[in-house]
C-alpha cells in the first residue's frame, strides 16, 4: 500500500476506526505527515492543523469500540500534537486554552482508559 497518495481525511478516518490497529506505522505516517505539512503552512492554519490531529487521537482514545491496543497507541502519541500546540502559546488566553486540552485529556482519557483496567 502506498501511504504517500492517501488523502489525510482518509488517514484520519482509518486511525478514527482502528481500521489499521495491526499497523502502527500508518499512525506514525499519520503523524510524521501532519508535522511535516504543518511546516509550510502559517501559524493560524498549523494550530488548526495540531488541533485537529489531537483531536482525532483523542476521539479514537475515548472510542470504545475500538481495539484497546490501538487506543493505548493513541494515547501514547498524543504527546506529539499537544506538544506542537504548546509551541503556540504566547497569551493568556492561549495558555488557558491549551490547560483545557491537557484537562480534557487527563479526564477522558482516565474515563475511558481505567475503565478497561478495573474490568480486567
Amino acid at each position: 500500500m502506498s501511504y504517500h497518495i492517501v488523502p489525510f481525511s482518509v488517514l484520519e478516518q482509518t486511525i478514527k476506526r482502528g481500521a489499521a490497529s495491526n499497523s502502527p506505522q500508518v499512525l506514525y505516517y499519520f503523524l510524521e505527515t501532519s508535522e511535516q505539512y504543518a511546516e509550510h503552512l502559517g501559524i493560524s492554519e498549523a494550530y488548526a492543523l495540531y488541533k485537529r490531529v489531537y483531536q482525532v487521537l483523542l476521539d479514537t482514545v475515548c472510542d470504545a469500540s475500538v481495539a484497546l491496543h490501538w487506543r493505548e497507541l493513541c494515547l501514547d502519541m498524543i504527546h506529539r500534537p499537544l506538544l506542537q500546540l504548546k509551541r503556540f502559546v504566547i497569551t493568556e488566553q492561549d495558555a488557558q486554552e491549551f490547560f483545557r486540552l491537557e484537562h480534557e485529556l487527563r479526564a477522558l482519557s482516565h474515563y475511558f482508559m481505567s475503565s478497561h483496567s478495573a474490568r480486567v
